[in-house]
């Protein structure tokens, strides 16, 4: 695969992963569940789930996941 469309590719993945992890992390749609998600992250007592709600609520945690999950799509 030559090198521009190799560039171009991680350009789209990029604008992808970043539209998908900010909708879910900062817009008025899924508020509720994030609010549910930030208050879960900090009053579970187990660190597992605190750390499994928390990424969630943080566009740069989320942004690992999305990715991940885009490249096994």
């Amino acid at each position: 695969m030559p090198l521009l469309t190799e560039i171009y590719w991680l350009i789209i993945l990029s604008i992808v992963v970043a539209s998908i992890a900010w909708t879910v992390t900062q817009e008025e749609i899924f508020r509720e569940p994030r609010e549910y998600c930030a208050d879960r992250s900090q009053n579970c007592e187990n660190i597992l789930q605190r750390k499994f709600f928390y990424v969630f609520t943080c566009e740069y945690c989320f942004s690992h996941w999305v990715t991940l999950l885009i490249l096994i799509i």
